[in-house]
């Protein structure tokens, strides 16, 4: 899954040099007067099955440039959710973006996010100028909108960019595979993939399509990937849990190994409590005892730099160095960890 975590120095005015003729006669293109694009009043933006095939405007005001002779900027609609962006809807020199109820529905569906579960999304527009090869960008503030998914009869059409990653652990079928996902489609694709304890060999690989029609990636030396039909496996060096990284571009791969495990209050924060992979549901468990006021949150190979934690609010969904997750009451509680989504979740769950 790529997730690209917008820090303040996004909302910040990029000033470019535009160079003449002679090196010592440069002009400073001063953007300190121009005013960055607004995002209009979203309270609209409401998903509800029995107006699926309605049209949704997203709007915003042009970017003002002031007296500058520039050309005509393009404007991106990021759509993001807990400062991570998950995906790009537009690139238009428009100032509004269509999208049917279903569709944004669907896209919801499709990147993890439960039906009749309320979640915060942000919606930011970024201004783009090229001027003789400088690039500048001002960025609008992004504007909230609490959306409610539902429940669609209408099958669910991936929106992200994905490949999928068949191989010997899970019977060589595409369309069962799991996915690794480019959410700006920008040919970087990332995700995870579990090897279980008891398969007999650790081959595979990626797939353009959930089929073997192609693209597909195989074997091209150590790092590389090769889209020849006779490119042999690629393939890990021990079973467990990977992070992918895949660029489609310039056929690369890398594996990152990241074997997660819980740690709360109910082990005083000191040793990491075994997950349970659960090969039909594609789900990691497990099943505790907690008291009241126990917390909790999972973290990769023993150590503190991989850990997923709620988002703020807790709306399910999983965050790096996201907050510790508290046990409401009392009791014996299954807990499920789903990597297999675009943005990773949880449940628990009191038995």
């Amino acid at each position: 899954m790529k997730k690209i975590t917008y820090i303040l120095a996004i909302f910040m005015v990029t000033l470019v040099w535009v160079s003449c003729e002679k090196d010592d006669d440069k002009v400073t293109l001063d953007l300190t007067q121009s005013v960055a694009p607004v995002v209009g009043d979203l309270s609209h933006l409401v998903l509800h099955e029995d107006h699926a095939t309605d049209t949704l405007v997203i709007s915003w005001t042009e970017a003002d440039y002031g007296p500058l002779n520039l050309p005509s900027p393009t404007y991106r609609l990021h759509f993001m959710h807990a400062d991570t962006l998950l995906t790009i809807l537009t690139a238009t020199e428009g100032t509004t973006y269509n999208i049917t109820v279903n569709s944004l529905n669907n896209r919801l569906i499709n990147l993890g996010f439960e039906a009749d579960v309320a979640a915060d999304f942000q919606f930011m527009v970024s201004s783009f100028i090229s001027v003789e090869d400088n690039g500048t960008m001002l960025h609008s503030d992004p504007v909230t909108a609490s959306l409610t998914p539902f429940e669609s009869e209408d099958p669910v059409e991936p929106d992200v960019s994905v490949l999928w990653v068949p191989g010997a652990y899970q019977g060589w079928s595409p369309a069962t595979a799991p996915n690794v996902y480019s959410p700006t489609s920008n040919d970087i694709y990332k995700g995870y993939v579990h090897f279980p304890a008891d398969v007999t060999s650790l081959e595979f690989k990626f797939t353009g399509q959930p089929n073997w029609d192609g693209p597909n990636y195989g074997f091209g030396g150590e790092g590389i990937l090769d889209t020849d039909a006779g490119a042999s496996n690629l393939s890990v060096e021990e079973t467990g849990t990977y992070y992918m990284t895949v660029n489609t571009e310039e056929l690369t791969w890398s594996p990152q190994v990241r074997n997660y495990a819980l740690i709360g209050t109910f082990n005083a924060w000191a040793a990491d409590e075994p997950l349970t992979w659960d090969n039909d549901a594609k789900v990691f468990t497990v099943t505790l005892d907690f008291v009241e006021g126990d917390m909790f949150k999972w973290r990769a190979n023993g150590a503190w730099d991989i850990n997923y934690g709620a988002n703020t609010p807790d709306d399910g969904t999983l965050v790096q160095g996201g907050a510790d997750i508290p046990v409401p009451e009392a009791g014996n509680y299954t807990i499920i960890l789903d990597l297999y989504k675009l943005v990773p979740r949880y449940e628990l769950i009191k038995n």
